[in-house]
């Protein structure tokens, strides 16, 4: 019996109507009649669409904060706005909206949603005590102020210019580096399934046909709730059923017994490894092949523990105290050299805009720290289940 998946592929997969936070497009794909090859499969087209009803497309790194219960304020921005944000998977339409347009228009539109800025929120009280600090100071008489000389807080706002770089630089690093991971996740993902698909799915020669294509649908089931599972491990859950995923690619004694485990990443990373050497020792999988696919299962294991490394181990929180500090003895300086040098409203003003550049350098730095709240894991997550779903499709066959 032949069963078609396109049907199981959801509408928005295969029009051209694409939003500025729409995931990768596929509407250029060419039309492929999708059908797999033996009824060992009846359940897995069922089960991607579950994942796809359970996760959609279009779900966002903020759609899982507010599920968690989290605060979206300081951490994910273009949320009101709509704006072109690092949480979203760019398009085509994406870059338009965010570069090509004049520079003249840009900036008015930057400025028109400022605010909107997650780092203007987060600053704003500290600039606000800092302007009311240096207003009460440029108030005092002249006979109250100290004569101080400006060239010690220039030395010390150009020490605290290279710290806020250092934490900056580190912070960004981080975020690259998860980013990374994520891409060699989803390349990994991609060559398993492929691989797996064409040796035990569609060659006809295996020796064991009906246990290749139970393989081949367990790989795929493993690799799909292992790309989600590994998204929930680092933001958390997404909301009270946190087993959902599990429940709906695994059998229920699988599910039941990975679900309370320490780590169901690499749970799932042991069940596909020893599905593969059970396909292997059938003589489904090509030594070469076996090989390979279990270099791309290692390459897996490598990206758990470096995304475990990034999220358990911050930048020294130490230097992050030093520069608040320095930064708080400064901004409490910095009047007492301005006073009697202009207004009173002047100084506040110019104690202002200095404080919300320096502090939300410090602050940007602190929203990319952890890099996991940034990098959009949902959507990337969602594109492995459409690769999943492609590596498994049958082209036509020639006439």
């Amino acid at each position: 019996m032949l069963l078609v998946l396109a049907s199981s592929i959801p509408a928005a997969y295969v029009t051209t109507r694409l939003t500025p936070t729409a995931a990768i497009p596929t509407a250029r794909r060419p039309p492929i009649v999708a059908s797999l090859a033996d009824p060992s499969f009846e359940g897995l087209p069922a089960a991607l669409a579950a994942i796809r009803e359970l996760r959609p497309a279009d779900t966002t790194q903020s759609t899982l904060w507010r599920r968690s219960g989290r605060d979206l304020t300081y951490k994910v921005s273009g949320v009101k706005s709509n704006e072109p944000s690092f949480t979203r998977l760019f398009t085509h339409e994406t870059w338009l909206a965010y570069t090509d347009r004049p520079p003249l228009s840009r900036w008015i539109a930057t400025a028109r949603s400022w605010r909107y800025s997650t780092v203007l929120k987060a600053v704003l009280p500290i600039s606000l005590v800092a302007a009311a600090w240096a207003y009460l100071i440029s108030r005092l008489p002249a006979v109250l102020l100290p004569r101080t000389s400006p060239v010690p807080m220039s030395l010390i706002g150009t020490a605290i210019g290279l710290l806020l770089v250092f934490r900056t630089n580190n912070s960004y690093q981080r975020l690259s580096e998860a980013r990374s991971l994520w891409g060699s996740m989803v390349i990994h993902c991609r060559e398993i399934a492929q691989g797996t698909a064409t040796a035990l799915a569609f060659d006809s020669s295996v020796p064991a046909p009906q246990v290749a294509h139970d393989g081949a649908a367990r790989v795929c089931r493993y690799l799909a709730a292992f790309a989600w599972e590994l998204a929930a491990k680092l933001t958390g859950p997404v909301d009270t059923d946190d087993d959902d995923v599990l429940t709906a690619m695994l059998p229920e004694h699988e599910a039941a017994w990975i679900g309370p485990q320490r780590s169901r990443p690499l749970l799932l990373l042991g069940a596909l490894r020893r599905e593969l050497h059970a396909q292997f020792r059938a003589g489904n999988l090509p030594t070469h092949l076996h090989r390979k696919l279990e270099e791309d299962v290692r390459e897996l294991d490598t990206i758990v523990g470096n995304c475990e490394r990034l999220f358990s181990s911050p930048l020294p929180p130490t230097m992050s105290r030093h520069i608040v500090r320095c930064l708080l003895l400064w901004l409490v300086g910095f009047p007492l050299v301005l006073a009697g040098t202009m207004a009173p409203w002047c100084v506040a003003s110019w104690v202002f805009v200095t404080s919300y550049i320096y502090v939300g350098i410090d602050e940007v730095g602190v929203q990319v720290e952890q890099p996991f709240e940034i990098v959009p894991m949902a959507r990337i997550a969602a594109l492995i289940v459409d690769n999943l779903d492609e590596a498994f499709l049958v082209p036509p066959r020639r006439s």
